[in-house]
Formats: structure tokens, C-alpha cells, sequence
């Protein structure tokens, strides 16, 4: 195996390890860095992980940026639609902040596992559309598109993506509840329709979501597999699952997903819903151990490999000079692997040290610590309400009052009732009959195509070059 070399009889330096938690891996034939100890999650390899993973700050950052770009847009606008009305004077357009979006948006998500559960729906479901509202306003905003509309076409996407595809008709009826008026059933089939495309640009068209709700139920099987002085008894973990659930489904009201692991969020509902923590820290334990003999066992058995190899190119290398320049090139060759034999190569292995004292990757203070954000998040959700500030009627009102204010500040280009509205539909128009005015005044004046209607940004794709 390749290494490099180093000056003299330089001590090579002992290898930093940095969390497992989050790693993404790799297979080189000749590796540049030891190959990592600890569990190895198939999480870290999805798009999730990659492009839906964040930072507390980074999420702060990100919502703040948008906010601040979203009311410079709309102040534009609304300035254009009082002109374009001879207002007299432009009023003050309340437009919402960070804190009212987000309180808006978790009023609206409650309301996804309610229409979930209306529908008969598993909760597979639920999880997914939580995930692709949040997902979608952290590139778009409140004062653009109401929750309620995009609650439902969530809902309609994630109901396909988790394979219990529904029927657009019969789902839009569902929705208009016990009245059946075929105008609200109409409209909700057309929101449908007209968001359903621009949501799934918003996810990048990513609709694979690995939730919590399946790390926790295999925590929980697993959880029985523990020693009879240790596992739970069977009353005790349905009690434990039932409490678990319910801190999970608070967990999807919270920015978790965005920045921990599932098995990070479903190992701290159980934390939380457990009588205390000896449950827990008895799997981690059991988890460490069994993590820490196979650690030893596959660096043994790589390092075993690796010498084998080493003594099997070295045999090739002096039998070959001894072919083609006899004793001397081979009593050469020798001398030139001893030389190297005795020069510091760089380590493909962690220290045993190391692997004993965090074979899961990550220390237990470091895990432990991880988990009591995470529970502290469920908690400060539970009892904060929508708002942060209580829970009861009067947050309710607030969120009420903070709907208000959305309707005020909506983008008037969204509004059929707006001038600015009618004023953008007549520049389409008129662009549109100019397009067709100027390809009917061409060589294809008599071509059947000319009638046909063009999607809009509909573009069509050039034939290849032969």
C-alpha cells in the first residue's frame, strides 16, 4: 500500500477524529485517511442529509436573509399597486417578521396531522407533509403563499410520494368537508393544481424523507433485545412508546429535523418519555461495547491484510530483480525495502486508545449533550404554544391576529383583485398575441400548429447535433 514518506525519524502525528454522527463514506482502494470507526449511517448518504441539514445559526441566518429580501420585493410591488390605483397616500403595509412566519407555519402544520388523520391516512404521511411545508418556506415566504394552501398540496404530494396516492377530485371533495359546494371543491382542486409543480421546484424535487417515526420504531424493538436485568418490561415500554410518539409528533413542530439525525431526535423522545434515564444509557452501553469489538476486530483484520500485502509485493519486487539483474539487483531491492521499512508511513489506522474510548465516533457527554437540545426543543415547543409565549386561547388569537396581517401584506400579484394582478395578466396576453401575430407572419403562416397552446415556460428541447 502506498504511504507517504516524512523527513528523518520524524513521530507521525496522532489522527484527530471528528464526529460520526454525520460522515460521508468512502471506499478509496488506497486511502488518504484511515477509514472511520463507528456506526456508518445510511443517513448520511441521502439527500436529506446533503441539502436539507443546517446549523441552528445557519437556519436563522437562512429565514432571516429570505424575510428581510421578501419585504424589499413586496414594498416594490405594493408601492406599484398604489400607483397603479391613484391611491392618494400609500398606506403602512404590515408585513410579517421571522417570528410571525414561523408561528403562522406551525399553526398550519398542527392542521396537517388533523386532515392526516381525517383521511385515514398512516402517519407515514403526516411526517412527510410536516417535512415538505418546512422545507418549502425555508425558499419561500408566508406574504407569498398562504399555509393553508400549501398544507394541502403537501399533503397531496406526500401522499404520492409515500406510495397512498389519492384522487385529486375525491381528495379536493374531502377537503370542502359536509357542504360538497362544487365552487369550494373546485377551488381546492385548482390550488392543487397550480402549486403542485412549484412546491416540488421548492424541494428540489426531492421527495425521499427519512423520518424519526422509523428510527423509533426500530429503537424500541431493539430496546427489547437488551438484557432480562435491563429490558424493559412490556407494560413499561408501552408506556414508553406511547410518550415517545407523542414527544415525536411535537418534534416535527420544531426545527429538529433540520439539524439532528432521525436516530438522534427518535433516541431523545424515548429519553424524555422514559421514567429517567437508566433505559437509555443501558442501550448506548450495550450499543458502545458490541461498537467497540468490532472496531478492534476490523482494524486487526485490515492490518493483517495489509502486512500480508505488503510481504507479498516485496517478495514480487526482489524475484523480479533477481530476474533481470541477479544477485546484485536483488540484494538492491532489499536494501531499498529496508530503507523504507524504517521510515515513518503515514497511519492508516486509528489507535486502539481511541477506538476503546469513543467507538461510537462520538463521546457519551457529546451524545448525551446532543440529546437534551433535542428534548429541549420538544419542551419549549410544548409549553410555548404556536407564538413561544404560552399555550391556550390567547395564543390562538394571536395567531389569528398574525393571519390578519398576512392578508394584509400578501403580494398583490397573487391577488385576481389587485390592479398590479390585472395589470401582469394583460402584459401576458398582449406578449402571447404578439408571439403569435409574429409566427403566423412567417413562413409557417398556414401551419396547424399556430392554434395549439404553449405552457407556460414550456421550452422545447433542441434536436441533438449529428
Amino acid at each position: 500500500m502506498a504511504a507517504n514518506d516524512t523527513a528523518g525519524s520524524e513521530a507521525v502525528p496522532a489522527l484527530a477524529y471528528a464526529s460520526a454522527s454525520m460522515r460521508h463514506v468512502e471506499l478509496p482502494s488506497t486511502p488518504s485517511l484511515p477509514l472511520p470507526f463507528g456506526p456508518s449511517l445510511s443517513y448520511a448518504q441521502t439527500s436529506q442529509a446533503r441539502n436539507w441539514r443546517f446549523s441552528t445559526s445557519a437556519l436563522a441566518r437562512i429565514r432571516s436573509e429570505a424575510n428581510l429580501a421578501a419585504r424589499r420585493r413586496l414594498e416594490a410591488i405594493w408601492s406599484e399597486e398604489h400607483a397603479a390605483s391613484s391611491s392618494s397616500s400609500a398606506p403602512s403595509i404590515p408585513f410579517l417578521s421571522v417570528d410571525d412566519e414561523l408561528a403562522l407555519i406551525t399553526y398550519y402544520l398542527v392542521k396537517v396531522g388533523q386532515i392526516v388523520r381525517a383521511f385515514g391516512l398512516p402517519e407515514l404521511v403526516e411526517a412527510t407533509a410536516t417535512t415538505f411545508v418546512k422545507r418549502f418556506y425555508l425558499r419561500n415566504t408566508c406574504m407569498d403563499f398562504h399555509p393553508k394552501n400549501i398544507v394541502i398540496t403537501c399533503i397531496f404530494l406526500a401522499s404520492k410520494a409515500e406510495n397512498y396516492a389519492l384522487n385529486l377530485g375525491e381528495f379536493a371533495r374531502k377537503l370542502a368537508g359536509k357542504s360538497n359546494d362544487r365552487a369550494v371543491i373546485e377551488e381546492n382542486r385548482r390550488t392543487v393544481l397550480d402549486l403542485e409543480f412549484l412546491v416540488s421546484q421548492s424541494l428540489q424535487f426531492e421527495y425521499a424523507v427519512t423520518g424519526a417515526h422509523r428510527a423509533l420504531y426500530g429503537l424500541l424493538l431493539d430496546l427489547q433485545s437488551l438484557p432480562d436485568n435491563q429490558a424493559p418490561a412490556r407494560e413499561e415500554l408501552h408506556k414508553i412508546a406511547a410518550a415517545a410518539h407523542a414527544r415525536l409528533s411535537t418534534s416535527r413542530l420544531t426545527d429538529a429535523e433540520f439539524v439532528y439525525t432521525p436516530s438522534q431526535i427518535a433516541l431523545a423522545c424515548v429519553r424524555g418519555a422514559a421514567p429517567d434515564t437508566k433505559l437509555v444509557d443501558n442501550w448506548i452501553n450495550a450499543k458502545q461495547s458490541r461498537a467497540r469489538t468490532v472496531a478492534l476486530a476490523a482494524k486487526a483484520s485490515r492490518t493483517a491484510l495489509r502486512d500480508a500485502e505488503t510481504a507479498r509485493a516485496a517478495k514480487a519486487k526482489i524475484a523480479h530483480a533477481r530476474r533481470t539483474k541477479g544477485k546484485a539487483g536483488a540484494k538492491a531491492a532489499e536494501d531499498q525495502l529496508a530503507a523504507a521499512a524504517a521510515t515513518p508511513q503515514q497511519n492508516f489506522e486509528f489507535d486502539d486508545a481511541q477506538i476503546e474510548a469513543d467507538p461510537l465516533g462520538m463521546s457519551i457527554d457529546e451524545l448525551t449533550r446532543t440529546l437534551d437540545e433535542i428534548n429541549a426543543l420538544i419542551d419549549t415547543r410544548e409549553t410555548g404554544g404556536y407564538t413561544g409565549h404560552g399555550k391556550g386561547a390567547e395564543d390562538v388569537d394571536r395567531v389569528k391576529e398574525i393571519d390578519k396581517r398576512q392578508k394584509l401584506c400578501m403580494n398583490p400579484e397573487k391577488n385576481p383583485a389587485s390592479t398590479v394582478y390585472r395589470k401582469r395578466q394583460a402584459d401576458a396576453e398582449d406578449a402571447q398575441a404578439a408571439s403569435k401575430k409574429q409566427r403566423t407572419s412567417g413562413a409557417n403562416a398556414d401551419s396547424d400548429d399556430d392554434d395549439v397552446p404553449v405552457a407556460k415556460d414550456f421550452a422545447v428541447k433542441p434536436e441533438p447535433a449529428v
